[in-house]
């Protein structure tokens, strides 16, 4: 619903928000698209990023081919269907009627509420939607309280001293969001993450 109000915002169509949902079904991918589009970058320029952002499904989606049906349309449609909300959802020895349900579940959800905040978003007063009011606040709240989560609950057995590694990446991130800004600072912070993970590991 929010991705739904700031591409009405941009002043997007509701086809057009339809479309985004349906064939580009991820928030991080969506979101991105957004400023993009608002700058008239090329279609090319939108679509190598949004192959990059999404080439992180690629792993996920080899782990999960056994749960896939079997006729080569459906199988490619549910492939595509799978999501990070999914993959947190589905179990190993689940079903490929389970994988379906799952997946089709909160792919319907996930392209109807955009269209539905878009259409929400007309009855908001447009001064409540300017440009200064950063409506992506919300989402970026959600991923970061998922994350923590997340650590909280694997690092403790993984990691020495968990909330030391945790600040400790986060000054990395903001030391390089100073110094490359807001757009290149990204894949440097993932390396270095990455390292920093790796060697902060309990020993077996």
């Amino acid at each position: 619903m929010l991705f739904g109000a700031l591409a009405h915002r941009a002043d997007w169509s509701l086809f057009e928000i339809l479309a985004v949902g349906f064939l580009g079904f991820t928030g991080s991918g969506q979101f991105a698209l957004l400023p993009l589009a608002e700058s008239n970058a090329s279609f090319l320029t939108m679509l190598l990023i949004g192959i990059s952002i999404n080439s992180r499904y690629f792993p996920i989606a080899f782990t999960t081919t056994k749960k896939l049906p079997k006729r080569f349309f459906a199988r490619v449609f549910v492939a595509h269907t799978l999501g990070d909300e999914a993959y947190a959802i589905e179990k190993y020895n689940d079903t490929v009627k389970d994988t379906i349900y799952i997946r089709l579940t909160i792919f319907i959800f996930w392209v109807v509420s955009g269209v539905l905040g878009a259409m929400l978003a007309k009855t908001i007063p447009s001064t409540w939607l300017n440009a200064d009011i950063h409506l992506g606040f919300p989402a970026s709240v959600v991923l970061v309280y998922l994350a923590a989560s997340q650590i909280k609950m694997r690092a403790s057995g993984i990691y020495h001293r968990p909330l030391v590694m945790v600040i400790t990446c986060l000054l990395s991130a903001s030391v390089f969001y100073s110094l490359l800004g807001s757009t290149y600072f990204w894949i440097p912070s993932i390396i270095i993450t990455t390292i920093i993970l790796d060697k902060w590991k309990k020993h077996a």
